[in-house]
C-alpha cells in the first residue's frame, strides 16, 4: 500500500489553514523521514504563494515522490513542471475533468458531453506525460457518476498515459460495501501496470472505512491527511491508517507500507506547532486526551486482557493516568508508582478516601495534590504502619 500524503494541498483547502513555503518544506522533511510515498507538494497555477511552496518542497526533500495537481490545462501542466525543476525524476502530475464537464444540456447530448469529457481528458493525459515520468488522474464525485462511464474513462486515460486512476469519493456519498464495489468495478477496466488509488472525504466519518474498502477491492494507493484536515468533511487521516495497518493488518501484503509508525506523532505535533490548530482533545489518536485514562475500570483491567490492546507507542504517544471522582484505588496507586513514591505503610482505604475526598471540589486531583495526600498520610502513619 502506497501513502499518498495530501496535507499540504489538499489538507490546506480547509478553512483557515495555511502553511508558509518554509512551513511545507519543514513538515514535507519530517513526511519523507516518516517514509510517506508520494507528497502532494501543491497546486502551482493557483497562486505565487502555492508556486513557492512546491518550488520549497522540491529543494528541501531528496527521494520522495512528489505531485503536483492542475486545472486541466495545458499551460498549468507547463507550470507544474517549472515548479518541480530538479525533482524531474521522481515527480508527477495530478488532474481530472472540470466539474462541468461532467454535465450535459440533456439526455439526448449526454453520450457527446461524455466523449469531450473522454477526449479532452486522454488529450491531458497524453501531454503531462510528455513532461512527467507519472500522471495521475482523479475519478472526481466518483459516488455520483455512472459507473460505466468511469471505467471508459478509466480505460480511455490509462491508454493515453494515465499512470495512477484515482476514485475520489469527493462528496462523501458512499459507504465501505458500496465504494469497494465500485473500486472494483474501476480495477477491473484498468491494465495490470495502472496503479489504483482511493481519495475519501470525512464528512460522515467514513473515509477510513471507505478507504480500507478500496484496498481490500484492489487500490493500493491511498490519499491521506493528517487529523482528517482538508475541504469537504476533510479527508482520510494519515495517523489512522498507519495505526489500523499496524494494528489490523500486519500479516496483510496489502496494507504492508514503508512509514515508521512510531514518528507519527512528531510529525502531528509539527503540524500543530506550524498551524496553531487544536484537535478535538479526544479525538482518535492525535487529542491530546485520547491515551488518557481516568475511570477506575479502564485502569484495573488486568494485563493478561490488555496486553492484545493497540499500543499508543506505535505511533510515538504513550498512555497516561489522570487521577479523579471516577478513579480507584488501583489507578491511584499506578500513579503513584509512576511518581515513585507508592504508600507502603499507608492503608489503601484511608489514602482512596482522602483522593475521593479532594476530587469532589474540581473533579480531578493533579499530581502535586495526590502527591502531597500521600505524604501526609505516610508521615502519620510512621515507619512501623498505622
Amino acid at each position: 500500500m502506497e501513502i499518498f500524503e495530501t496535507t499540504l494541498r489538499d489538507g490546506e483547502q480547509q478553512a483557515f489553514l495555511h502553511f508558509s513555503a518554509k512551513q511545507k518544506g519543514e513538515l514535507a522533511v519530517l513526511l519523507e523521514q516518516l517514509g510517506v510515498d508520494v507528497i502532494d507538494a501543491g497546486f502551482p497555477a493557483a497562486s505565487d504563494v502555492d508556486m513557492n511552496g512546491v518550488i520549497e518542497i522540491a529543494n528541501e526533500t531528496d527521494t520522495v515522490k512528489l505531485s503536483v495537481l492542475t486545472r486541466p490545462i495545458k499551460k498549468d501542466i507547463r507550470r507544474a513542471f517549472q515548479a518541480l525543476k530538479g525533482a524531474e525524476h521522481r515527480s508527477r502530475i495530478a488532474t481530472s475533468a472540470r466539474p462541468f464537464d461532467l454535465l450535459s444540456i440533456s439526455e439526448s447530448s449526454e453520450g457527446r458531453a461524455r466523449q469531450k469529457t473522454i477526449e479532452r481528458s486522454c488529450d491531458l493525459m497524453t501531454e503531462a506525460r510528455t513532461y512527467f515520468p507519472e500522471a495521475q488522474y482523479y475519478l472526481i464525485c466518483a459516488g455520483n457518476r455512472d459507473i460505466s462511464f468511469l471505467m471508459d474513462l478509466s480505460a480511455s486515460t490509462a491508454h493515453a498515459g494515465a499512470t495512477h486512476i484515482v476514485v475520489a469519493d469527493t462528496l462523501s456519498t458512499t459507504e465501505p460495501r458500496g465504494f469497494g464495489e465500485l473500486v472494483s468495478r474501476i480495477k477491473s477496466a484498468l491494465p495490470p501496470e495502472v496503479t489504483l488509488g482511493v481519495h475519501c472525504h470525512n464528512l460522515l466519518g467514513l473515509s477510513l472505512a471507505n478507504s480500507i474498502a478500496g484496498v481490500r477491492a484492489g487500490a493500493s494507493q491511498v490519499e491521506v491527511t493528517i487529523g482528517n484536515t482538508g475541504d469537504g468533511g476533510g479527508n482520510t487521516a494519515l495517523e489512522q491508517m498507519l495505526a489500523y495497518a499496524a494494528y489490523f493488518e500486519q500479516n496483510d501484503p496489502r496494507f504492508a507500507n514503508g512509514c515508521d509508525t512510531e514518528k507519527t506523532a512528531e510529525v502531528v505535533q509539527a503540524f500543530k506547532d506550524y498551524t496553531g490548530m487544536q484537535f478535538s482533545p479526544n479525538k482518535p489518536l492525535v487529542g491530546d486526551i485520547s491515551f488518557l485514562v481516568e475511570t477506575g475500570i479502564h485502569q484495573a483491567i488486568p494485563p493478561k486482557i490488555m496486553h492484545n490492546v493497540f499500543a499508543p507507542e506505535t505511533i510515538g504517544r504513550s498512555t497516561e493516568i489522570a487521577i479523579g471522582r471516577h478513579s480507584g484505588i488501583v489507578g491511584i496507586l499506578d500513579q503513584l508508582d509512576r511518581m515513585n513514591m507508592r504508600p507502603g505503610n499507608v492503608d489503601q482505604r484511608r489514602l482512596y478516601q482522602h483522593v475521593m475526598r479532594a476530587a469532589q471540589k474540581n473533579g480531578s486531583v493533579p499530581n502535586h495534590e495526590l502527591g502531597r495526600i500521600a505524604k501526609s498520610l505516610m508521615l502519620q502513619a510512621g515507619p512501623e504502619g498505622p
